[in-house]
């Protein structure tokens, strides 16, 4: 009994003595995080990109989707918009005087993003943390890497890949050999489609609408623009109507927009089924 009350005794020690330390223990300093930017997304107006110093872009936002505006006028990739404003939500646990901004190879920054007024350059990659150093208001902060890897390096990276702009809605298709239009609330083909549902025409009508390409690039140039073999006249719900001249169509697809400048290039099966007339599901 004497041994089980000495054992009942220890234990009661150990207990208040974990206690007692829990209790005296110093609180832990709180996690610092630093905030990069006030600005919020939807509040963004302007982007302008740079590389070593030398304007590359400006982007701006309207009411229904972002457009280039410098150095040439054309609809942009809304995707690639948010990947450069994303910066804006970076947070750092380290932040650094501007004063050292040649320790971590900004003195000459290698592309900078400007978010309305606000400036952000890249510098110099830490390969141990995998951060990279950014300068803005005055203070140098180690962000993820992401952040400059969303920097393109050529203008047509920020081309939107999409024949239609958002909001677009197509409501007749001609083609040389066949048509497709939305009448009483469904798709109708010309010649008759058989044994094709309404899902089928949605999928492929899909394509067309919201279909990214592999790349969009600017017609012109220094290569002669070839003659078409083809057109598709795309009539909209608005009224509108979108002409496409078909340059190729394989090994890859390309469409020419004349009236934005620009031509988009998809894979040659994805382009194979958009010239061709929809087909039922396997």
């Amino acid at each position: 009994m004497r041994k089980s009350w000495i054992t009942l005794g220890v234990l009661l020690a150990g207990v208040i003595a974990l206690g007692l330390f829990a209790w005296l223990k110093p609180p832990k300093a709180p996690v610092v995080t630093y905030v990069l930017s006030t600005i919020k997304p939807a509040d963004v107006r302007t982007v302008r990109v740079l590389r070593k110093g030398k304007p590359l872009a400006t982007l701006e936002k309207s009411a229904t989707d972002w457009r280039l505006t410098e150095p040439v006028a054309a609809p942009a990739e809304e995707f690639q918009a948010l990947r450069l404003i994303a910066i804006l939500d970076a947070k750092s646990a380290q932040q650094y005087p501007a004063a050292d901004r040649a320790k971590f190879e900004l003195d000459v920054p290698q592309y900078e993003i400007v978010v309305n007024d606000q400036r952000f350059a890249f510098g110099a990659i830490n390969t141990v943390t995998r951060e990279q150093y950014v300068l803005t208001e005055s203070r140098i902060f180690p962000v993820a890497m992401n952040y400059g890897a969303a920097v393109p390096t050529d203008v047509a990276a920020l081309l939107r890949k999409t024949v239609l702009a958002p909001g677009d809605t197509p409501v007749r298709f001609e083609f040389a050999t066949f048509s497709l239009e939305y009448q009483t609330n469904k798709w109708v083909a010309t010649p008759p489609a058989v044994d094709l549902s309404q899902d089928d025409f949605n999928r492929w009508v899909a394509q067309w609408r919201d279909g990214s390409g592999l790349r969009t690039e600017f017609v012109g140039g220094a290569a002669k623009t070839p003659k078409p073999i083809g057109q598709v006249l795309i009539t909209l719900k608005s009224g509108g109507k979108v002409s496409l001249d078909i340059l190729q169509s394989e090994p890859e697809l390309i469409v020419r927009r004349t009236d934005l400048g620009l031509q988009f290039v998809f894979t040659g099966n994805i382009g194979k089924q958009m010239l061709s007339p929809p087909v039922a599901r396997k």
